[in-house]
């Protein structure tokens, strides 16, 4: 199949159009309130808060260095990703990281949240925690790519962040832990090995 032959054209319903309109106008409120003008940076921002505020993390860094998140009264820092609940695979994704900001991620100070969200403002669950062995990888890889003269993107899967470094699957305190689990389960039957309801945590469970 050529390229010509791809994709599902179909025509634009009006309701489409007027309720998309709509929709991005009170995003442009938002971004004029705020002074956010990069739509995706808008967005991110929006549910970086969001996340930080379930964890804890009461200080947003509105600058593209350093990390997403920060605890005012601590020395503690926060790195949020964000993921479709629709994606094949639920993970993290780091562009562009230096070996600087992978070494932080080796430190106590550090921690890393991934929130899995179905539509733009429906979060599904959080998967947080720090692990010295998720900066050991990023460096690795880091290193790799400059060695090949590659771009350093990183993947990383939420299977990995629970088996490998101990992350905990975090419900928002609109969501029920058993319908999270079975989720989880659905979405990858490899997690009832790794997972057990009992270890799905709420916001009160998290400690820092």
């Amino acid at each position: 199949m050529n390229i010509f032959e791809k994709g599902n054209y179909k025509p634009i319903p009006p309701n489409f159009r007027i309720r998309g309109f709509s929709a991005l106008e009170e995003l442009t409120k938002f971004q004029k309130e705020f002074n956010i003008w990069d739509t995706d940076t808008t967005i991110n921002e929006i549910r970086d808060s969001i996340v930080a505020n379930y964890l804890g993390f009461d200080l947003l860094n509105f600058d593209k260095h350093g990390f997403d998140a920060k605890k005012s009264q601590e020395d503690k820092f926060l790195e949020v990703k964000q993921c479709s609940f629709f994606s094949k695979s639920w993970s993290g994704t780091w562009n562009d990281t230096n070996e600087e900001k992978a070494k932080a991620f080796m430190t106590d100070k550090v921690y890393t949240a991934l929130g899995i969200w179905k539509g733009a403002s429906d979060l599904q669950f959080i998967v947080f925690g720090k692990n010295k062995k998720l900066g050991e990888y990023l460096l690795k890889k880091i290193k790799d790519a400059k060695a090949n003269r590659r771009r350093s993107t990183q993947t990383i899967s939420t299977n990995k962040m629970i088996k490998e470094y101990g992350f905990n699957v975090i419900v928002p305190p609109d969501k029920k832990k058993e319908d999270i689990y079975k989720l989880l389960i659905m979405h990858n039957r490899n997690f009832s090995k790794i997972l057990k309801i009992e270890d799905i945590k709420s916001i009160e469970d998290v400690e820092i």
